[in-house]
């Protein structure tokens, strides 16, 4: 997919996700169509196609040549993490964001789980070791615990932020994907 068509795709996937339309008009699946069309690209013209099916909105963008891409918001984002970089165990989806193309996969999605976010980024840290990814850094600060791991050579990463939550428990990110 061109340059151009990505960021298409990503400016509707934006405007979806903070539109109000009515999760009762959606159908299973991806849902109802609620838009479509086209857009100028400096590469000729790239096709959308707008789906909502209740939180979750999905874009489908099709560049001029003809390579395809997919973006998805809300809570339908973690369909969109790839393999080496589960969903936490017990978690509950709050957002994200995720999509994939010809080039590549990936999603960012926000979660909250009843544990600690110790234990939430040593999970993933873990994770990542087990499949393959280096640490290429880590943070701790009396809000937050952090985690980055890389893959160079296969293109995948992954990053998790997690801080406590009032009461108990974390709010997380988690940001993976593969090149």
């Amino acid at each position: 997919m061109t340059k151009q068509g990505f960021i298409a795709g990503a400016a509707l996937l934006a405007l979806t996700a903070c539109g109000g339309n009515d999760a009762s008009e959606a159908s299973k699946g991806e849902g109802k169509e609620i838009a479509s069309g086209s857009v100028a690209t400096e590469d000729g013209e790239a096709q959308y196609s707008v789906r909502q099916d209740g939180d979750t909105s999905t874009v489908t963008v099709t560049g001029p040549d003809g390579q395809t891409g997919k973006f998805m918001s809300g809570e339908g984002a973690a369909d969109f993490l790839p393999d080496f970089a589960p969903l936490y165990p017990g978690a509950k989806v709050v957002g994200g964001a995720g999509g994939d193309s010809n080039t590549g996969k990936g999603g960012m999605v926000n979660f909250e789980t009843g544990d600690a976010p110790e234990k939430v980024v040593a999970w993933y840290k873990a994770q990542a070791e087990k499949a393959g990814l280096k640490i290429a850094g880590e943070m701790t600060t009396p809000e937050m615990r952090m985690v980055a791991a890389e893959d160079k050579a296969g293109g995948r990463s992954l990053q998790v932020h997690a801080s406590a939550k009032e009461g108990g428990g974390s709010t997380a990110s988690l940001i993976a994907g593969t090149q």
